[in-house]
């Protein structure tokens, strides 16, 4: 049986004294009543509750308390909600200064609340910098809309029960018993002297003990080490109190999360464990889809967005067919387009064919597009924060949220603090404003972005803790993190909207240093009295900083970690158990053209020669990368352009000396109609081209560009236009290739084949027994009559060229060749070659080309090119047993 996390024995005296006890916080109060519970149910059925109450909790019963006798010290005043706060904040700080972010809202907030805390107020503040005088302002401002608005901030009702314990509105307390406080605001304990007539601190017995002191490579590793350790010790005894206390628990609560899962698994252990640190609500699936699903009726969303929408369970989109909704992500994904809003996403996800719309799809759909098209969504433009959250919880509702499927245990907890999120937004009716749509989403964001959950858990053996979070609770074993130099104790942090020195004067929160170290030492002595056995540790290394062990930790002795924790592995071995996975070397079945269909080209060659296993993924797999979105036109959507262009223009034009006759004023004439024509077929498939500027734009890189490379072909010899876009087989063994020849010319009788490049292009990538690129030469061995030359025809901006060979002088600045029939022969053979390998099954990872194979890293996941030499290595070792 688990012990309780506080000493209740220290407490005895002052509960059954009825006796008042406040704490720092609400986590250790409720630890005080739990350890109480457990102290007497043993022997009694019924006991008196004992009076334990956080601070804020406390004065918050005194305010209620003034408020139920209507005291004329708050009369008619309520105090301030966090959310109203940000607004009053926001306003004041637009009214002065109107060109500065609403970011400082919060930070205003603090410093005010810390003022008033400290019983000074803002005229107080000495106007020493221009960050002070900023503040002032903002400041009287707030205070004058609260003032109109009957609204105090929690600080001023603190002062109100302060003058209600003085005028006698309030009972005084006998004895009020305080327990793990490090420090205490001065109007606090103004209060609590006004409140009792005796205040007594409890402190623990001082232990003598000694902590022992681990030095560590990292924070990962020492996480690590702590995570494993913890597990190692309940393995040993399930019912011990362990702790991990890591300073910086929020900012790694996920990493925290995972790493302690993972040397549970590695235990064998499946314990309880409590992680003090609660997420934002906001951060949650069941509360972020709402959010999303809420915002997606009115907003632009990023395409990512919209994809986790279609495969969310906490909408209808979850009870469609996966198939309906990866068709879905295609359509999405092939329109190239960053964002969407609703009505867009849904002419896009909805089929064009009703044959290709199931009833059950369109039964399922049919709330989304009802609710697309309501009055509530496009006709209603400002009203009051109710009424927002009542279209909301309606909207929700018909979008299918929270989802079909049962809520497990942390989602149900999670869509309760959602209702509880929205009874809160409804309050900010107290504003007496109305706002629309955007204004009332943005509000219930920052509501949920506010919002902590944390999951509710059974008692805990194990609990991870922050710094302050783990003051005044017991354990049997204790593992404390980050205990460096520049961690422990704190350092300083002056508040940037108050000058140092004002704040200094006062002792303020973490303006002095000396303070620091009280505090500092007051904790690690504290720790050391409620802990049986104590580890403090410390990273060698931050990034590449050296770090230094706390001047605390000086008397304390060292200890080895791997006495503490043992041989603790970066990853855990259960990742990869030897006993659940097998290396066998593989081969790719030969190629069946009466079993599979696989779209040919000179592409596949091309990827047979670059990397035989990415063209067996590419072609026999199907392996495709994500289209994702691009601005503007795509090099793809541009090489597309140039050639439909140039085919429309030859196909007018037939021989050079259509184009050698045209005036310069006929050529710009017949050019710019030409690809004005192109540009606007292309606007359906391309919306970016609906827009004159940018179709302007367009026009005008195109006409320079073609105008360019019009010139180089009358450079060259007289020459007839054969065909265009012309059709080709080549059949090699079981594999036909299907080819499309941009351009053939016929020069002397002789002909050219032709191929547009938008792109740079080398002739070298069609030598060898490998060709990097065998367009040209299938091109070549397709062409009847064959081809007597070859040419890439590279349009490109500044770098204009033929770059090709061919048997005799057939093309302007290219050298021809000693013997043609020889590279059409070599041709012959290496594509075969090729053609062999990818048919008789040979897909091996083996990389011929690394220049061309980075543009295929979406293929890394499939062929796993990195861990090549290490499963090589396996597979070796395999064949010498």
């Amino acid at each position: 049986m688990l012990a309780p996390l506080i000493n209740i024995s220290l407490f005895r005296e002052f509960i059954e004294g009825d006796r008042l006890i406040l704490t720092p916080n609400h986590r250790l109060a409720a630890k005080i009543t739990d350890a109480w519970a457990i102290a007497n149910r043993d022997d009694r059925r019924v006991w008196q509750a004992p009076r334990v109450f956080s601070i804020d909790h406390w004065l918050r019963f005194c305010w209620d308390e003034l408020q139920d006798q209507n005291h004329d010290l708050v009369a008619g005043l309520g105090i301030v909600g966090q959310q109203q706060s940000r607004y009053y904040w926001e306003r004041a700080i637009k009214l002065n200064h109107p060109e500065l972010s609403s970011k400082y809202a919060r930070l205003a907030d603090d410093t005010l609340s810390r003022l008033q805390q400290w019983n000074l107020a803002y005229p107080d503040v000495p106007s020493d910098s221009p960050a002070a005088d900023y503040f002032k302002q903002w400041a009287q401002s707030f205070d004058g809309l609260l003032h109109r608005n009957n609204l105090v901030t929690t600080a001023q009702s603190w002062h109100s029960i302060a003058r209600g314990f003085e005028a006698g509105a309030l009972p005084i307390e006998d004895e009020i018993v305080l327990y793990g406080f490090q420090s205490i605001p001065p109007l606090q304990s103004n209060i609590i002297n006004e409140a009792s007539r005796q205040c007594t601190t409890i402190k623990t017995p001082i232990s003598e003990a000694q902590a022992s002191v681990l030095n560590v490579a990292s924070p990962a590793e020492e996480l690590r080490l702590a995570a494993h350790w913890a597990a190692q010790q309940l393995k040993i005894n399930k019912d011990e109190r362990i702790g991990i206390i890591i300073p910086d628990l929020k900012d790694n609560l996920a990493a925290v999360a995972r790493v302690i899962a993972e040397a549970c698994q590695t235990e064998k252990i499946n314990p309880v464990v409590n992680i003090s640190a609660g997420i934002s609500l906001s951060a949650t699936a069941i509360v972020s889809q709402a959010l999303d699903l809420i915002g997606m009726l009115k907003q632009q969303y990023p395409l990512e967005a919209w994809i986790t929408i279609l495969y969310s369970p906490h909408s209808l989109f979850d009870r469609l067919p996966i198939s309906f909704r990866v068709d879905a992500e295609n359509r999405l994904r092939a329109a190239s387009r960053f964002t969407y809003d609703l009505r867009e996403f849904l002419n896009e996800v909805m089929p064009n064919s009703s044959e290709d719309n199931s009833e059950h799809t369109d039964l399922i759909l049919r709330p989304l597009i009802t609710t697309r098209d309501s009055r509530a969504v496009t006709e209603v433009t400002k009203q009051d924060y109710s009424s927002w959250a009542l279209m909301f919880k309606s909207v929700l509702n018909d979008l299918g949220w929270p989802g079909s499927r049962s809520l497990d245990s942390a989602e149900y907890q999670q869509r309760a603090h959602w209702d509880r999120l929205l009874e809160e937004f409804s309050e900010l009716d107290n504003l007496l404003i109305e706002v629309g749509f955007n204004s009332a989403l943005k509000q219930l964001r920052l509501l949920a972005q506010d919002a902590v959950f944390h999951p509710q858990t059974a008692d805990a053996p194990l609990q991870i803790l922050g710094l302050l979070e783990g003051d005044g609770l017991r354990f049997d074993q204790l593992w404390i993190t980050g205990m460096h130099s520049q961690n422990f104790p704190a350092s300083v942090a002056i508040n940037s909207l108050l000058p140092a020195s004002f704040q200094r004067l006062h002792a303020m929160p973490h303006s002095l240093p000396e303070r620091e170290l009280e505090i500092a030492q007051s904790l690690l002595q504290g720790f050391k009295n409620n802990t049986g056995r104590l580890l403090l540790s410390y990273p060698e290394l931050k990034g590449e900083e050296q770090m230094e062990p706390s001047p605390l930790l000086r008397l304390d002795p060292r200890v080895n970690s791997e006495v503490i924790a043992g041989d603790v592995t970066p990853h855990p071995r259960w990742l990869t158990p030897a006993h659940q996975y097998e290396v066998f070397k593989d081969s790719a079945p030969p190629y069946d053209p009466d079993k599979e269909t696989i779209r040919t080209g000179s592409t596949l060659l091309k990827n047979q020669s670059l990397c035989p296993f990415n063209a067996f993924a590419v072609h026999r797999l199907k392996a495709e990368p994500l289209e994702e979105p691009s601005q503007g036109l795509s090099a793809k959507d541009r090489g597309s352009l140039l050639h439909d262009i140039l085919f429309r223009l030859w196909r007018q034009w037939d021989n050079s000396s259509s184009l050698y006759n045209l005036t310069s004023a006929a050529l710009h004439e017949i050019l710019t109609e030409t690809i004005n024509e192109t540009l606007h077929e292309f606007i359906p498939r391309h919306s970016i081209l609906r827009g004159n500027r940018y179709r302007a734009l367009e026009q005008t890189r195109l006409e320079k560009l073609l105008l360019a490379w019009l010139e180089l072909e009358k450079q060259r010899p007289p020459f007839s236009v054969i065909d265009l876009e012309c059709s080709q087989r080549l059949r090699f063994g079981d594999l036909e290739i299907s080819l499309k020849l941009d351009r053939i010319d016929s020069v002397d009788g002789d002909l050219v084949v032709i191929d547009y490049k938008s792109g740079e292009v080398t002739a070298s990538h069609w030598q060898g027994d490998r060709p990097k690129d065998p367009q040209l030469p299938l091109y070549v061995l397709a062409s009847e009559p064959q081809a007597k030359g070859c040419a890439f025809a590279q349009v490109k901006a500044g770098k204009i060229k033929f770059a090709g060979i061919s048997e005799s002088e057939l093309i302007a600045d290219v050298k021809p060749l000693d013997s043609w029939d020889a590279q059409v022969s070599q041709w012959q053979s290496a594509i075969k070659g090729l053609a062999d390998e990818f048919t008789s099954g040979v897909a091996q990872v083996e990389v011929f080309d690394t220049g061309s194979f980075q543009y295929q890293t979406h293929l890394l996941p499939l062929n796993r090119w990195h861990e090549e030499s290490d499963i090589n290595t396996e597979l070796l070792n395999k064949s010498n047993q």
